[in-house]
């Protein structure tokens, strides 16, 4: 998840572990059914990112852990871009 931005390799491991997290949940939720890390494509994970967010489930549990899962989300979406 290294990009142009200046994050340390312990920020990194916690924004994929808050990543993995999100993929576990909306599996449970039933909004997605596979891993979140199996998309490539900056274009569908946007898609998928929008509606996780509007997810009751997604914002509850962003909300208390002070908004660590939508920004690991937004930090991921950022890698995908820098890829393509």
């Amino acid at each position: 998840m290294q990009t142009n931005k200046n994050l340390s390799q312990c920020s990194i491991g916690k924004y994929q572990r808050a990543i993995r997290a999100v993929s576990k949940d909306m599996n449970e939720e039933g909004v997605i059914d596979f891993d979140l890390y199996s998309i490539t494509s900056a274009h569908q994970f946007y898609s998928l990112k929008k509606e996780i967010f509007g997810n009751d489930y997604f914002d509850s549990k962003d909300t208390r852990g002070n908004r660590m899962y939508s920004v690991a989300m937004n930090h991921y979406y950022e890698f995908l871009c820098s890829r393509e």
